[in-house]
């Protein structure tokens, strides 16, 4: 199995183009387990909440990687609770640990932030998008993962992440 993630800050076109692609592959997708999580808290969220996304991310990833043999996409995962955790709660231990990927090949699709900024009750941060951009390009890169910047038009990701796509889902061995 490919799992495909769509990372990146806030407003950056993740969600949809995650529908778009698992919608185009006939395959499932992983919604963001922290927005339901958030949305149904009821209170501000504080740095012992994150171990708690994260892992609720990682249950439903393996559920919906049930659904299919060979692609799953994921609309984020752990890179943005890491990312979350080291920029708005810098002083706290890093509770967030980088997942194994032996068991499967995972390939991440960073989203440039330069659509508009589009107002949502869970997002906080409209001036920072560059910064934090900087950030996930930066933990990427950290821990070797492989990843291609989506920058541009929708229809311009979506052309290229598909592309990329059908090129890993080719290179994959068969079983």
């Amino acid at each position: 199995m490919l799992k495909i993630v769509l990372t990146g800050p806030e407003s950056s076109g993740k969600t949809t183009l995650a529908q778009e692609l698992a919608a185009a592959f006939c395959a499932p997708w992983t919604p963001e387990f922290a927005r339901f999580y958030l949305s149904a808290l009821g209170e501000p969220y504080q740095h012992a909440h994150l171990p708690i996304m994260a892992r609720g991310q990682a249950v439903w990833e393996t559920w919906y990687a049930q659904k299919s043999s060979n692609l799953l996409v994921c609309d984020t995962d752990w890179t943005v609770i890491r990312v979350w955790e080291a920029y708005r709660f810098p002083r706290e231990p890093q509770y967030v640990q980088v997942p194994d990927f032996r068991f499967y090949p995972v390939f991440y699709f960073l989203c440039a932030p330069d659509f508009p900024w589009a107002p949502d009750p869970l997002r906080e941060n409209p001036d920072d998008r560059p910064f934090l951009f900087k950030m996930y390009e930066s933990l990427l890169r950290v821990n070797d993962l492989p990843f291609a910047v989506l920058s541009g038009s929708r229809e311009k990701r979506f052309a290229q992440a598909c592309l990329t796509i059908q090129e890993l889902l080719r290179s994959l061995p068969i079983s």
